[in-house]
């Protein structure tokens, strides 16, 4: 019987050439950019928090009163509508302000106030209810108690107007202001004489330029 060769394996020298060496500034570069990425989302980061006051939303406050003060509410009457404080000298109204968080991050409201001037009829005297949690899409009630006063200051055709709140919060952690606008504006009509005790009857004795230091 005729044995058959069996076929021989060359094997080349490209098949046998020794393995790489490992690659050792792939491992040095691996932890400068974990670096990198680490210092960047850290920059991300703080970007995000300096921007987040500025993506609180607020509703336009609704307003409820009680207390000494008559407050009629007219629906109709301009735009908006109106809220209408009677004044009486000396007397107090407790405002309810409700707010509502429209914008996509929870916030905490800090502060609450109204505007009137230097010498306003409806003075602001107290906030109750601050700071509050808000979460975002929800509601939170600020009480404030305003009074009424200043008369003198006015002739008996004066009005003054409130319009909106100026609202403090902070944000993840990061504090912010706003101008809220009320649901309707608040109207304050300065009394005739005998409904104000200080005012003299020489409308030039008392002129809020005294109290703003204008000439």
């Amino acid at each position: 019987h005729r044995h058959r060769r069996r076929p021989v394996r060359l094997v080349t020298a490209l098949q046998e050439a020794p393995p790489q060496p490992p690659r050792a500034a792939g491992r040095r570069r691996t932890p400068l950019v974990a670096a990198l990425l680490v210092a960047a989302l850290a920059l991300l980061a703080l970007a995000g928090l300096r921007a987040a006051p500025g993506t609180a939303r607020f509703a336009p406050a609704a307003l409820s009163f009680s207390g000494e003060a008559p407050v009629v509410t007219l629906p109709s009457y301009g735009p908006q509508g109106m809220h209408v404080v009677g004044y009486e000298h000396g007397a107090t109204t407790q405002v309810a302000v409700r707010l509502r968080n429209d914008g996509p991050l929870p916030l905490t409201v800090t502060g609450v106030a109204v505007d009137g001037g230097v010498a306003p009829l409806l003075a602001v005297r107290a906030v109750a209810g601050l700071p509050v949690d808000v979460p975002a899409g929800g509601e939170a009630v600020v009480e404030v108690t305003a009074e009424l006063g200043n008369c003198e200051y006015f002739h008996e055709r004066e009005v003054q107007n409130y319009a909106a709140a100026e609202v403090a919060f902070t944000v993840l952690g990061r504090p912010g202001t706003a101008t809220v606008p009320f649901d309707r504006p608040v109207m304050v009509h300065s009394p005739m004489i005998v409904g104000c005790p200080d005012r003299l009857l020489d409308r030039q004795a008392h002129d809020r330029s005294d109290l703003t230091g204008a000439a």
